[in-house]
């Protein structure tokens, strides 16, 4: 066969194989051809519906929360601005176990914060407190208390740390109107000795709380819990929330928290809840009536 037969047939080939290609293309789908073309990821779809009802969102949020007892990490950095009551940047362990039990503990060359609480009692202690004191008392007593308020009530950041299920028997939804995508969770209730307006803050395409307001009654913010890098724990199977800014507005303060390795559901020792006492430091019960005169 002569060269210029041979570099004919293979001309004829050539366009063969490209009216195949071109009529298996006409055939596809449009959006398949897309995904063909161009190897793109398709989007997730939405954990939780737009119009979705207030018994919706509590069922999907609760999902998660009835798996998860408990969790701990040693692996926390603690990122602090503000007024200067902290080194800038801290490393932590954080333990937290329904349905009152937490633990953070953060250090630079020594101690630096205990924040705690137990079945019966919390506490709070910084290194550079002024005046040099460990607040403590009982679960009970703090909805009474109205003087040398802790940053953050214990029942509330257990809630926002995710091992407390969510009752929003009493609660309203409100929908902003706009294109957020999120929608908020208001109810009442009393801390320190006030009463105060509660609100989480749901994205509903991420199905998880991104945000745990408290305001007063002048509607002033008192605190808040922003969540965020949510990842789903390998050894757990639930979905927990790996950076938390606690903002603390009244000393100007936030506290950042950017969390590695999570252990899920693990036995934590008991002694993990119990207070301890700091040298040079004096304990001050708040249930005790004279404790806003020390």
């Amino acid at each position: 066969m002569s060269h210029s037969a041979t570099n004919g047939i293979r001309m004829k080939l050539s366009l063969l194989t490209a009216l195949v290609a071109c009529c298996l293309i006409v055939t596809l789908p449009g959006c398949a051809i897309k995904n063909w073309l161009v190897h793109k990821p398709q989007p997730v779809p939405p954990a939780l519906a737009a119009n979705a009802t207030l018994d919706e969102i509590t069922d999907h949020l609760n999902r998660d929360r009835s798996q998860l007892m408990r969790w701990r990490s040693s692996h926390v950095t603690v990122t602090a601005s503000g007024e200067g009551i902290l080194s800038p940047r801290l490393s932590a362990n954080i333990c937290v176990e329904s349905p009152r039990n937490l633990r953070l503990m953060a250090s630079a060359i020594g101690p630096e914060v205990d924040f705690g609480s137990n079945d019966e009692r919390f506490w709070f202690w910084m290194k550079r407190q002024e005046p040099k004191v460990l607040l403590t008392g009982s679960h009970e007593g703090l909805g009474r208390q109205q003087v040398l308020p802790i940053p953050f009530p214990p029942d509330w950041l257990m809630q926002a740390l995710g091992v407390v299920p969510i009752d929003t028997s009493t609660s309203l939804l409100e929908r902003d109107g706009s294109s957020s995508g999120r929608v908020r969770i208001v109810s009442q209730s009393s801390e320190t000795g006030r009463q105060v307006k509660r609100v989480m803050v749901v994205d509903l395409h991420q199905g998880q709380i991104v945000e745990h307001i408290l305001f007063d009654a002048r509607n002033q913010m008192l605190a808040s819990a922003k969540l965020s890098e949510f990842k789903q724990e390998p050894n757990g199977g639930v979905t927990l929330a790996h950076k938390i800014e606690l903002i603390w507005p009244e000393m100007k303060s936030v506290l950042t928290l950017d969390i590695g390795r999570i252990e899920v559901n693990q036995d934590i020792p008991a002694t993990t809840w119990q207070m301890k006492n700091y040298p040079n430091y004096e304990i001050v019960d708040l249930d005790d009536e004279n404790a806003g005169r020390l």
